[in-house]
């Protein structure tokens, strides 16, 4: 007679019944212990077993039987409470896009917090949620994304896109990533080539417990109840770019549940080129409106010595920063695609507006001569329209970054320093030129220049540096607040991994703008021409280096918005 009584399931595991020596009892008590298998191994077994239902007729009840019908789009839907975070959706995403070792078009989050005084944690799973209104394709400077009218999936266009990456800050989900190797920005697709043939994408297959599924979902509820879809504690506000994932659970979700990384944050890319891009442009078209001023308060022989210097110093700066530009691209050489999103990107319209403000620039300083011998209505025309139109381009520069939704630059704070490092570097460096520019000339006519040129304008750049550090200072009253939000990060990043670039930048800018300016107004009857000149020089690089110092915190201290990881 045989020895086994039973052959029965244990969770997916088969153990067999018989007549147990003590030994036998241990490997039975670890067998009991093994109940509670993780999705993974659950879905090995029922592999092995053949307890899985055929392909087919398991993958098409994951995606629809039919195509999106008018006001009808394909969407992700995610059964939370089926989600364990194995990750395997992760992985086959990678595989089969076949993306770098670091790329990762799908996540998988957790979420923590308290729901009816006991513990509650979720994993989140998310990809690109295809959104009605995306905001990758809004801000795309050259068209490289497009939204299918027919199945609703963004996708990007690799061959048109040129690496500015102005879709990574856009996007408030952290969709987009940029490979270096190929120069560009891709994203998931929703796998629509298997779609289109009746397969479901990579990320639904792999999944073992079936949390993941595409749903088709009506446009037209997305538009009017944005809440209900991405609906996930601290995932960003559905508004901006109304996504079209919808998060299914049984369980009662609190709202105050946060990422188990909420308070895990570090600083961002620099963005260097665009740190200087910034920097220059902005002192470039400041210094445009102070030589407009000064020009115009002098008397004509000072006019003609200085309008020169100070046109051909603005213009320089000014290309020297549309160059610096370029080397923020992935692939530049197809840069002159960036202003094909006139429409609807502000960084196409900034890209164009310093166009035809480095053109105009060039026109006026080509007929300098022929303005100084000649004043006319035209000259005074061509002088104020590199001003107004240099001015809107900072204008298109603040909208840029405010137009990304992240907190730390969606706020007037961005319009103020940019405006303000705009006057102060102008005012800087008109000063310096100035003053320089007759260092060759009679003492009396040197003494003249300070006077009528150097003591007003130092005391403009105390002022203002006045005014712009206070302002900043103040700021850091967020690292008191009693929330973890996204200004009090900025803050603890700007006192903490990064309190060697914000010592400096304030070091520099009351130095350079304050301290030196007021010893200039004090002391300066007293100074020689050379020491006059080196002390002016001084500040002005010094006002120069505080804010590329401020502007390489606005990018390392901004916080993303993305969803809880």
């Amino acid at each position: 007679m045989s020895p086994y009584r039973a052959l029965r399931p244990l969770k997916g595991i088969f153990f067999v019944e018989h007549k147990m020596a003590d030994e036998d009892i241990l490997i039975h008590q670890a067998l009991e212990d093994q109940r509670d298998m993780t999705a993974v191994e659950d879905f090995a077994f029922k592999h092995d077993f053949k307890q899985l239902p055929s392909g087919e007729s398991s993958y098409k009840q994951l995606i629809p039987k039919t195509t999106p019908g008018p006001g009808q789009q394909y969407a992700f839907e995610v059964n939370l409470d089926q989600c364990t975070g194995c990750k395997a959706c992760v992985t086959a995403c990678h595989n089969e896009n076949g993306l770098e070792e670091d790329e990762t078009w799908r996540s998988v989050g957790l979420i923590h917090g308290v729901s009816a005084d006991k513990p509650v944690m979720q994993h989140v799973t998310g990809a690109c949620h295809h959104c009605l209104e995306p905001a990758c394709m809004h801000g795309c400077p050259v068209k490289a994304y497009e939204k299918d009218p027919v199945t609703g999936v963004v996708k990007h266009l690799d061959d048109q896109c040129i690496g500015c990456q102005y879709c990574i800050l856009k996007c408030p989900y952290d969709v987009p990533k940029y490979n270096k190797k190929k120069g560009i920005v891709h994203k998931c697709d929703m796998c629509i080539g298997r779609l289109k043939v009746d397969e479901a994408p990579a990320c639904v297959r792999a999944c073992p417990n079936e949390a993941i599924r595409i749903t088709l979902i009506e446009t037209a509820a997305v538009r009017q109840d944005p809440s209900a879809f991405v609906k996930i504690p601290q995932a960003p506000n559905s508004d901006y770019t109304l996504p079209t994932t919808r998060y299914l659970t049984r369980k009662k979700l609190a709202a105050d549940m946060t990422s188990i990384n909420a308070a895990s944050f570090e600083p961002q890319h620099p963005h260097l080129p665009l740190v200087v891009m910034l920097v220059l442009t902005q002192l470039s078209v400041g210094a445009f409106f102070m030589e407009w001023l000064v020009n115009r308060a002098v008397e004509d022989s000072l006019r003609a010595l200085l309008m020169p210097a100070h046109v051909f110093t603005a213009l320089a700066l000014g290309f020297l920063a549309l160059a610096a530009s370029i080397f923020h691209l992935g692939r530049p050489l197809y840069a002159f695609r960036a202003v094909l999103g006139l429409k609807t990107s502000w960084l196409s319209r900034e890209i164009l507006a310093f166009g035809v403000f480095a053109f105009l620039a060039f026109v006026y300083a080509a007929h300098t001569r022929q303005v100084l011998a000649k004043p006319s209505l035209q000259g005074d025309i061509l002088a104020g329209s590199v001003v107004a139109v240099g001015v809107f381009a900072v204008f298109a520069s603040i909208m840029v970054y405010r137009d990304t939704h992240r907190v730390l630059w969606d706020t007037p704070m961005t319009t103020f320093k940019f405006f303000m490092t705009t006057a102060i570097l102008g005012t800087a460096t008109v000063m310096a030129v100035s003053l320089n520019a007759c260092a060759g000339y009679s003492p009396g006519y040197f003494i003249y220049t300070v006077q009528a040129v150097g003591v007003p304008l130092a005391g403009m750049v105390m002022a203002l540096t006045s005014m712009k550090i206070i302002v900043e200072v103040l700021l850091f009253s967020h690292v008191r607040d009693s929330r973890m939000t996204a200004l009090k990060k900025s803050m603890m990043l700007m006192s903490g991994p990064l309190r060697v670039w914000t010592a400096q930048r304030f070091i520099y800018g009351i130095a350079g703008g304050i301290v030196m300016p007021v010893l200039f107004l004090a002391l300066h009857v007293y100074w020689t021409p050379v020491w006059t000149l080196a002390w002016v020089s001084l500040m002005a690089a010094m006002t120069v280096a505080a804010e590329f110092m401020e502007r390489y915190l606005f990018f390392r201290a901004v916080i993303p918005l993305k969803m809880p990881h």
